[in-house]
């Protein structure tokens, strides 16, 4: 079943979580009229589709805090606190700081944020196709339970966190993911209850507790230590993250296995979980819709983020956002190594990294925009991604109304008109 007729915008953004948002909201608030896509019947991306629960690189490591992330990404922790919602950082012992979030405040919140001017939602939507004319893509497919809708629009923004849109527009991928590529683990966050407000969280026997499961168990946890284990801010509950596990991330097939021993592997040892003190009525209260993913397949852009620029804390001059997160690279299921951010502590995202290399009309943000592997391990995280995001809407809408590709004085002037950190 089709649709008939073409829908027009100036800009269409797929994706629907932080990256997207805020490129919706860049492009919306230049003036373009702008759709953003998303799957679900939510907006949040991993902090709400697969619950973790945890925004990295807001702030500077470090005992003051610095912020390197203005803009939309602010906006919405200023939308938590209208709500009730404590979004003060918290510093972990690394000196990293954090934002810790409960799920449906940041649903509530991103809801209340894209009611703008000029912007447009379709939920539980997908992109399925995509048509490319002299190097630009012209238009999408998109399909929801009603049938399939073409859209044409001047330019897009890739945010789907998986590279959808530039795959099927033919862009050269960097990383094409896929059997026998070496990608970083995915988790499967949990959230625990039955856990009482009064009882402290002892990690300490923890590991003790993993040992004996794995002396017996099909499958082990590959987090010896027993992964992270916090309480939720204004919340009974406790947020678990010790499910680790490798999948390719793209066929349904191989999703729904991972997603299937996930699960099964957190049942499994909710009978040991129950042994830590004040346990003995934990119960798995939810997971996610889906796994939580760190990495499938990224398209080539014209200039990637390189280790060298984390580790060296680079300054540019055409820099769209900082990045501000260690190098956090998850080698195999359980082992992960942090690499310190350089310098003042950030880094400048440039404007080359979120330009694809093949496609002129193309952005790309959050975990779609260009990195080598060490640098992407800092760029993918959330609290960066609004400040990539942020940058791809805003070029796009200035594409789509002068025809060709902005400078990046030009996008940096209206990002800092915008309140983001450049």
């Amino acid at each position: 079943m089709k649709t008939p007729g073409i829908d027009r915008y100036d800009v269409v953004v797929v994706g629907g979580g932080a990256a997207g948002v805020a490129s919706a909201l860049g492009s919306a608030r230049q003036g373009a009229r702008t759709l953003l896509v998303e799957r679900y019947g939510f907006l949040g991306g991993a902090a709400t589709n697969s619950l973790v629960l945890t925004y990295c690189g807001f702030y500077v490591a470090g005992r003051e805090q610095q912020r390197a992330v203005g803009g939309v990404g602010w906006e919405l922790l200023r939308e938590l606190q209208r709500l009730g919602f404590d979004s003060a950082p918290v510093r972990s012992k690394s000196g990293n700081w954090l934002v810790m979030l409960d799920v449906e405040a940041v649903k509530f919140a991103f809801d209340n944020l894209v009611a703008s001017p000029n912007l447009h939602l379709r939920f539980h939507t997908r992109l399925v196709s995509a048509e490319v004319e002299g190097g630009c893509i012209k238009s999408v497919r998109l399909a929801d339970h009603a049938g399939l809708h073409d859209v044409e629009a001047a330019a897009f923004v890739d945010a789907s966190g998986e590279a959808s849109l530039s795959a099927f527009a033919g862009a050269t991928l960097s990383l094409a993911g896929g059997p026998g590529a070496h990608l970083q683990p995915a988790s499967l966050p949990v959230h625990i209850g039955g856990v009482p407000p009064d009882v402290p969280i002892e990690i300490g026997p923890l590991a003790a507790i993993v040992e004996r499961y794995n002396a017996t168990a099909q499958t082990q946890l590959a987090r010896a230590d027993g992964g992270i284990l916090v309480r939720l801010p204004g919340s009974e509950g406790v947020w678990w993250m010790g499910v680790d596990l490798v999948t390719p991330g793209l066929e349904g097939s191989d999703l729904a296995r991972a997603e299937t021993q996930a699960r099964r592997q957190a049942w499994e040892f909710l009978p040991y979980l129950r042994e830590l003190p004040g346990f003995h009525k934990a119960f798995i209260l939810s997971t996610g819709p889906q796994l939580g993913i760190r990495e499938t397949r990224r398209p080539r852009s014209i200039g990637d983020v390189t280790a060298d620029d984390g580790s060296e804390g680079r300054r540019r001059d055409d820099g769209i956002g900082r990045g501000c997160w260690p190098m956090e690279v998850h080698e195999a299921p359980g082992r992960a190594v942090y690499l310190p951010i350089g310098g003042e502590g950030f880094f400048d995202i440039p404007y080359s990294a979120i330009q694809a290399q093949t496609i002129g009309n193309l952005r790309l943000a959050g975990r779609v925009t260009g990195a080598d592997q060490m640098a992407y391990g800092s760029t993918r995280v959330m609290g960066t991604a609004f400040a990539t995001g942020h940058a791809a809407g805003v070029s796009a809408a200035l594409q789509s109304g002068q025809g060709a590709v902005p400078d990046a004085d030009a996008v940096r002037r209206i990002l800092r008109a915008q309140d983001a950190i450049v």
